[in-house]
């Protein structure tokens, strides 16, 4: 592994866990704000739904935004403006006791995340070398959801002890206290120099597109709109659909299971299995993006993940064992931490060819596209419960992978020429 390499290695390291340490006070709020709103202020758990949806939600008019907002910033600078927005924020939770400062601090939030997710997407595009982009999407994506397993973690095991306010404050401080020391070794400025002087040598002004302009051009990119029919498909089934559902349906089935003397619930077993998806994620996801750089056709595994995906939804809701049925979460939970991996690897090929500015478009389009499937997904999945049931929902995202796993089995869309 050469110096170069390294380099990259520890940088998307720096950026995964200074994301992870901003990502501590939103995850906890997933697990806290639900049992304590009234300390809160609210005054509904309506209330609560909305604030914990609204943040994806103004993302998408953002990472446009976002994205030319890059254009006239380094990225050091954008990582550092999202780190204070974010402790800002995980810092007002433990004092704003109205809906609408609510509101506000949720929309910054997702301003801050914006920030974090795009800058994290640009620098690994310039520190990919010698097609090893799977490999730090890799370690970017197992790395940085540590923060939502401590964020739930500690929300879970203090809350009643603490209180929102206390907890919020403590999260808050432990993100002033750990960013500095990985944003004081973070030189992804230098790299991100040399790229941009490379770039405008290529790319005469007159020919540097922005906007709308910019978009529907690498629209026309060959494999693009499939890369974006794919993430839609991925983030409504993963982390729409799937994670939504997932503690309610185990309920619904009457989920639980004896270990040591003690029955544990649904909700136990559906927050547990989270757990498990974070905390395997820092092992599976770099493995994962390995395997995808020693592939001449990145789809490929993602096609074969597909299947087995596809395969384990229409399993799912059907009458099985209880241990069967946990079996078929864990491997649904894992082609979720492999997908969301090959996907981010598969971004970054498609996206590899093109100049500076049109891989930046790609991969803004990319992320407005995933939070549009997250942010559909829950609505869809639920109306689709009050309609038809679990099953029908489980069936149907089924249905859709497999659509998608035949299409790309027999065209090949993202195979080399």
């Amino acid at each position: 592994m050469d110096k170069t390499t390294i380099r990259g290695k520890k940088e998307v390291l720096r950026i995964s866990w200074i994301t992870a340490l901003c990502l501590t006070g939103d995850s906890m709020l997933y697990i806290v704000l639900p049992l304590y709103w009234k300390e809160a202020g609210l005054d509904s758990l309506v209330q609560v739904g909305i604030l914990l949806s609204v943040n994806r939600l103004v993302r998408l008019p953002l990472n446009p935004i976002v994205s030319r907002i890059y254009r006239h910033i380094s990225l050091r600078q954008g990582m550092l403006a999202a780190v204070v927005l974010a402790i800002l924020t995980t810092a007002s939770y433990g004092f704003i006791h109205t809906f609408p400062l609510w509101i506000a601090a949720r929309c910054v939030w997702g301003l801050a995340w914006s920030l974090l997710r795009l800058g994290a997407y640009y620098a690994i595009l310039e520190l990919c070398r010698d097609r090893n982009e799977g490999r730090l999407f890799g370690l970017y994506n197992g790395h940085y959801r540590l923060g939502s397993l401590v964020g739930m973690l500690l929300g879970g095991a203090l809350a009643e002890m603490l209180g929102l306010r206390t907890l919020a404050w403590l999260l808050g401080a432990a993100t002033v206290c750990g960013v500095p020391f990985l944003l004081r070794g973070l030189r992804i400025d230098d790299v991100q120099k040399k790229s941009v002087r490379l770039a405008e040598a290529s790319v005469p002004i007159p020919q540097q597109r922005s906007g709308t302009a910019a978009f529907m051009t690498v629209l026309k990119t060959k494999d693009v709109p499939w890369l974006l029919a794919a993430a839609l498909g991925s983030a409504m089934i993963y982390e729409g659909m799937l994670t939504s559902t997932l503690s309610n349906y185990a309920e619904t089935r009457q989920a639980s299971m004896t270990v040591l003397g003690f029955t544990l619930g649904g909700a136990f077993i559906a927050g547990g299995l989270q757990a498990l998806r974070w905390g395997w994620g820092p092992f599976l996801s770099p493995f994962i993006g390995s395997l995808s750089d020693r592939q001449s056709n990145k789809a490929r595994l993602l096609t074969w993940t597909m299947g087995v995906a596809a395969a384990l939804l229409f399993l799912f809701p059907l009458p099985l064992p209880m241990w069967g049925w946990i079996a078929v979460a864990v491997g649904l939970l894992m082609t979720s931490t492999c997908t969301t991996t090959l996907m981010d690897a598969l971004a970054g090929s498609v996206s590899g060819t093109l100049s500076m500015y049109d891989r930046r478009t790609v991969m803004t389009a990319y992320s407005v596209t995933l939070d549009v499937g997250a942010a559909l997904g829950p609505a869809v999945s639920f109306w689709v419960v009050q309609h038809a049931g679990y099953p029908a929902v489980y069936w149907g995202a089924a249905a859709m992978w497999l659509g998608l796993c035949c299409y790309f089995f027999v065209s090949r869309p993202f195979a080399k020429p």
